[in-house]
């Protein structure tokens, strides 16, 4: 039980995703950087992943202890590769992407799925 965190500390959400595809992807950054990761309702989103914006996303979740060194850490992995790449230079969807989008929204009221790493509010 020496590896247990201490009385008091708990989980704290450092991110949110909506594919099971991202959750994998961020846990493995994490867990490889030495995070001790936990993830509710994995499993449930990976079974009917069409679900996963009407049960709110995949929280991922690390020890209270580690929170702020883990936010950084994937607020690092989202820094692009050279530092004269300024975020607002990442390509955007075509014209036409978002075209297709709005029309198959008007026609059916749904948006396409969410993707991408979405950073949540701090459980603190």
């Amino acid at each position: 039980m020496s590896d247990s965190p201490s009385t008091g500390s708990g989980l704290t959400r450092i991110a949110q995703v909506y594919s099971p595809i991202d959750a994998a992807l961020t846990v493995a950054a994490l867990e490889g950087a030495g995070f001790q990761v936990f993830v509710p309702g994995y499993h449930t989103h990976n079974t009917i992943p069409h679900m996963a914006v009407a049960f709110g996303g995949i929280p991922v979740m690390v020890r209270s202890d580690q929170a702020a060194e883990a936010a950084h850490f994937l607020d690092a992995l989202d820094r692009p590769a050279t530092p004269d790449t300024a975020p607002e230079d990442a390509p955007h969807l075509p014209w036409w992407r978002r075209l297709l989008a709005l029309v198959i929204f008007l026609l059916t009221g749904t948006a396409p799925p969410l993707k991408g790493r979405f950073k949540g509010p701090r459980d603190g």
